[in-house]
């Protein structure tokens, strides 16, 4: 997928005028300045145009679909079942579209998301049935996605002992699950464990890679 940003000069003007009450809104919820919103937007664009390869007829929103090949292919994340959760974490509804703002603000949180809220992301996108806490089959489920399959037996005796490590880990008030301030304060002491069920965020080199081609500032790493 090509995110290069080659648009005919008028079709930009008018695209930018046409969105200019939506980066004001956005400069206030997202880490990035004007321009580099601009920036994020007109890549939003260019994959509505990838869909119909002019301006008219555009669909109003990318897909879940367009939205899933950036994960893959410019931020290495591949695994359906993850992304599914992904997906519920940034975005209750039940649409099979992304809209402006949540695509700028999945990638204010990628690329400039402070740790606090990468901890409460990552939170969300653990917690499968949005109960306010990560049980144990949950925990199951997650590791047995994110380990590496040799032999089924084997596997599942390593999840197993995984979960219990984790548990013995994280489970601050040892009722036998995970809530937030339990993740919370783990995570904070360990932040290596901030994504222990599962990649929920691109690698560093990834988002450099990206910040480096399309933003003004680059975080240090």
């Amino acid at each position: 997928m090509s995110l290069e940003l080659t648009l005919e000069p008028g079709e930009e003007i008018r695209f930018l005028s046409r969105i200019s009450s939506t980066i004001r809104q956005l400069v206030r919820r997202t880490h990035f300045t004007s321009r580099e919103l601009e920036v994020i937007l007109l890549i939003y664009y260019k994959l509505l145009k990838d869909e119909t390869g002019d301006e008219r007829g555009q669909p109003q929103y990318i897909t879940r679909h367009q939205f899933t090949t950036v994960f893959d292919t410019v931020f290495g994340m591949s695994d359906s079942a993850m992304i599914g959760r992904i997906y519920a974490a940034l975005d209750k509804g039940a649409s099979s579209f992304v809209t402006m703002e949540t695509w700028a603000q999945t990638l204010s949180l990628f690329l400039r998301g402070t740790f606090e809220e990468k901890i409460r992301y990552c939170f969300q996108v653990y917690d499968i049935q949005n109960e306010g806490f990560i049980r144990r089959d949950h925990m199951l489920l997650l590791l047995r996605h994110a380990t590496i399959k040799h032999q089924e037996e084997d596997l599942e005796e390593s999840v197993k002992d995984l979960v219990d490590i984790i548990l013995h880990r994280m489970d601050l008030d040892r009722d036998g699950s995970i809530s937030f301030q339990d993740y919370r304060d783990t995570v904070r002491q360990s932040p290596e464990l901030l994504e222990c069920f599962g990649q929920a965020l691109p690698d560093r080199r990834r988002v450099y890679a990206f910040s480096i081609t399309f933003l003004e500032r680059v975080h240090k790493f």
